[in-house]
């Protein structure tokens, strides 16, 4: 029993040392038959021109000019479904102990450029240009493991998205030759792995693209595999994936997503004679960009026969003065203007009730330097206990308590009431709706309603002075960033992450002033990541 437990003790402490996975959940294998989804066309963009390439094999070849990006417009699968390149930059950190060193050649391990350029493992912007090969969904660039230079299953890297990755979207993996097997493990939000998902064992690349980069091996053309992040097996969330050298791979990840996203709709407690209850678009999205009429086709699978609740062409819906209590559910298709095979599906529940304790009869929102006033006027209020303001910046898909200010029991007449959002969010476009509660529970919710910002932008964030040669070292943060949260990364110039917190940036913000001042001299990234949004700075200390 000792002896049994000293094995195993010691295969631990040779997998903490080598950096092997300590896989106990469980494997599945990605090959050109297992697991991995079909693809229908793949389309490219190379020199401003769109190159589609099929099932049939005669449909491939090295598309000229050859020293051009050959960029993933789009994949179409087997099943209809488009799927696109989601454009969040990830971090590439924890690289093997080796990058960096003299032990590999500087030719050993890099990053083969489209133009036939090669970024060394010992240049200082090599975990730079990493991040850019699993971010850009370009053929001609990938990384390059030459030979036994990362000894085999072993960690090469971790890639770690700014959001959560959705189990919906897809892992897009290319390699060159399609000779070289490589595993992945997903991480948490901590960077760790998943003890309860799989790992994934990438085998086979069923589609030969036949497209080479010139500078880098030109005989032997990247193959690519498309297969669901949902094989880890997981109910964790999963926030990056660990790629795990097998017998020197050389390619890239991508994580692709639906091109078209749709997300339910639901307007609860809705009265009769409200237009524009909620839009249907404002959380539908293109290719990570918000669906508008200007970009997509919406088509109403099953209006309202009485007339009574109508979805209209612009993603408007509205309630008929004559409506009769009730809850209505409205289906509908989004499709791509231009490319009419590209559709997705959602609905729309409209809960319509009659008896309403006050009578609304106006809601606006004026932006200050200081926050938002919101006002909104009643015709009528009934055993009224209190108004509460829900705020929203994603588009009115998800709303937070901002506030709430107590109501009159009774009376009748109009009257106005107002509130200060003084946690102003950094968003375009905020969105307020009131929520009336009397003493009896009964809830009464107004409609939906916009204010545009017109001073939101970030401003640049810096760290100076830069370079940096001694004394005080100060952050700029706008007003508005400082109450935000967010995260900071610092790294060196190998990729090895020296500083990482999560918070409200204003309290993170001295912790890594302080931290800064005992780094070492040299060049270091800094990452600040705030509202989904990435800033990277190059600050150099000497």
């Amino acid at each position: 029993m000792k002896t049994g437990w000293i094995i195993i003790w010691i295969f631990v402490i040779i997998c903490t040392l080598t950096g092997m996975p300590l896989d106990a959940h469980g494997q599945v294998v990605v090959n050109q038959t297992e697991n991995q989804i079909p693809i229908q066309e793949l389309r490219l963009l190379v020199a401003g021109e769109l190159i589609t390439q099929t099932t049939d094999l005669a449909s491939r070849s090295n598309p000229l000019p050859d020293r051009s990006p050959v960029v993933i417009e789009t994949i179409l699968l087997a099943d209809g479904t488009e799927i696109f390149a989601t454009t969040r930059t990830p971090i590439v950190t924890n690289l093997h102990p080796r990058i960096g060193t003299t032990v590999i050649p500087a030719s050993g391990v890099g990053v083969a450029k489209y133009d036939g350029t090669y970024i060394s493992h010992m240049n200082s912007e090599f975990a730079h240009a990493i991040e850019e090969v699993v971010s850009t969904p370009d053929f001609r660039s990938y990384w390059d493991i030459g030979g036994s230079n990362i000894p085999a299953n072993e960690v090469f890297m971790d890639v770690i998205y700014p959001v959560e990755v959705p189990k919906s979207g897809y892992l897009v993996v290319s390699e060159r030759d399609g000779n070289s097997s490589m595993d992945f493990q997903a991480l948490d939000v901590n960077g760790q792995p998943i003890a309860s998902a799989q790992t994934i064992q990438l085998r086979g690349y069923p589609w030969n693209t036949q497209i080479v980069n010139q500078g880098n091996y030109p005989t032997q053309p990247q193959h690519l595999v498309v297969f669901s992040p949902q094989l880890f097996g997981t109910n964790e969330a999963i926030h990056g994936f660990r790629v795990i050298n097998v017998n020197g791979a050389d390619g890239k990840i991508v994580f692709f997503r639906n091109s078209i996203y749709v997300r339910d709709d639901f307007a609860m407690e809705t009265p009769p004679g409200v237009k524009n209850v909620v839009n249907v678009l404002l959380n539908d999205e293109l290719k990570e960009q918000p669906a508008t009429p200007e970009t997509v086709i919406l088509l109403v699978e099953n209006q309202e026969p009485n007339g009574w609740v109508r979805l209209n062409e612009d993603g408007t819906v509205d309630v008929s003065p004559d409506a009769e209590a009730g809850t209505y559910v409205i289906f509908y298709q989004i499709t791509e203007r231009g490319n009419l095979s590209n559709s997705a599906y959602g609905s729309v529940t409209i809960e319509v009730i009659t008896s309403l304790p006050v009578k609304w009869l106006g809601m606006d929102a004026e932006e200050t330097y200081q926050g938002a006033n919101v006002s909104w006027s009643v015709a009528q209020e009934k055993n009224n206990d209190k108004f509460q303001v829900f705020r929203s910046v994603d588009g009115g898909n998800s709303f937070d308590l901002a506030g709430e200010i107590p109501g009159s029991q009774a009376f009748t007449g109009p009257a106005t009431y107002t509130f200060f959002d003084s946690n102003l969010p950094d968003h375009v476009q905020v969105y307020y709706f009131i929520n009336q509660i009397d003493f009896d529970g009964q809830a009464s919710m107004s409609e939906v309603f916009k204010m545009s910002r017109s001073e939101v932008s970030p401003k640049g964030i810096k760290v100076f002075p830069n370079p940096y040669l001694g004394g005080n070292i100060g952050m700029s943060l706008s007003r508005v960033q400082e109450k935000q949260v967010g995260a900071i990364w610092v790294k060196a110039g190998n990729g090895n992450l020296l500083f990482q917190a999560e918070g409200i940036l204003g309290e993170l913000k001295p912790l890594f002033l302080e931290k800064a001042k005992e780094f070492d001299a040299g060049l270091y990234l800094i990452q600040v990541l705030v509202v989904e949004k990435m800033e990277t700075i190059k600050w150099v200390k000497k």
